[in-house]
């Protein structure tokens, strides 16, 4: 459920945002009921790596936890290579 202070992402945020994705990963972020400063947010964790955990001693968790994963998921995975 979207923060009561903030209304849930609308398409045009999520692009805003994150730049273009594919409607269905659009789609799944505004599902998550994320509001923008969340999305913000772990779009900053996308270009952290680890350091931003380190630095801050948490991971993130809760609704920017899975929008880092949405946001990685066609990542590769570096260590499979």
């Amino acid at each position: 459920m979207p923060d009561q202070l903030q209304p849930a992402l609308t398409r045009d945020q999520v692009i805003d945002i994150c730049g273009r994705l594919d409607d269905m990963r659009i789609a799944t972020i505004i599902g998550t009921g994320a509001t923008p400063a969340e999305l913000m947010e772990a779009t900053s964790w996308t270009g952290a790596d680890d350091y931003m955990g380190e630095a801050t001693q948490h991971p993130p968790s809760g609704r920017v936890a899975r929008l880092v994963e949405l946001l990685k998921a066609d990542e590769p995975d570096w260590e499979d290579r």
